[in-house]
């Protein structure tokens, strides 16, 4: 009988911290992801998703701490390979206005060695390749997401960072992208840190939650165990109570 093949470590963080003089944005935060697991990064504003996030991109350095990409130290990494091992959207995709969508992919792909043949491959997969040659500037919301998905896959990175990626979609525009995220996920194997203020998106397309709150890490919850996402509810029930006693406003 077969075994089940076990999935490997993506990223490991560990202890890591960022302080700007006295106030300290990350203490001392330690989690691990795994091959194709989909995990939400969840915490109000201000809760250190943010510094984390920047640490990963290479855009801040941490005051102390590790960061692990396919078990190389990319916090000492100075030829920047590591960053090809990594896709990241922020809120929305930016692509220059008047080329189309698959010149701006086109774009890209040439910069970063990639083949034209696959981003005529990655625009149908998102959906794109019957408006691929209009101006990206004409896009809506959605259509701007779904370029910025394919985007951030080109290179086959190992680890996608997914930042609030249904921001100024409606309902509809909201189900589509996240429907898409999780056939893009299952076509590519590829491990995605999804941030949302947004629970119910993150119980319909998570397989973990991490919470974190006032920089560290209170929370690393399973949400396919029974009770799981009860447990990430009841932890910003306290999170309000406790900012509410203060006389916090959120």
């Amino acid at each position: 009988m077969a075994t089940k093949k076990e999935k490997k470590e993506v990223l490991r963080i560990e202890e890591l911290t960022k302080k700007y003089g006295s106030f300290v944005a990350l203490n001392n935060v330690s989690f691990s992801l795994t091959e194709g697991e989909v995990v939400g990064f969840l915490g109000q504003n201000g809760a250190g998703k943010s510094t984390t996030i920047k640490i990963l991109s290479n855009l801040i350095s941490p005051t102390s701490g590790g960061v692990w990409l396919d078990g190389v130290d990319i916090l000492n990494r100075r030829d920047g390979e590591h960053r090809r091992k990594i896709g990241v959207i922020v809120e929305a995709p930016r692509f220059y206005p008047t080329l189309s969508g698959k010149k701006n992919l086109e774009f890209l792909a040439e910069a970063q060695g990639v083949t034209k043949e696959r981003v005529i491959t990655l625009l149908k997969e998102v959906g794109l390749t019957e408006r691929a040659h209009e101006k990206f500037g004409r896009y809506s919301m959605g259509m701007k997401q779904r370029l910025g998905l394919a985007a951030v896959l080109l290179h086959e990175p190992s680890l996608i960072i997914l930042d609030e990626p249904t921001t100024g979609l409606d309902p509809v525009g909201r189900k589509q992208i996240l429907e898409l995220i999780k056939t893009l996920k299952k076509k590519h194997d590829v491990t995605i840190l999804f941030c949302s203020h947004i629970l119910s998106e993150v119980e319909e397309l998570c397989d973990r939650a991490l919470v974190l709150h006032e920089g560290s890490l209170i929370l690393d919850q399973s949400l396919k165990t029974k009770g799981g996402f009860k447990k990430v509810e009841s932890c910003f029930g306290e999170i309000a109570q406790d900012m509410t006693e203060k006389g916090e406003v959120g």
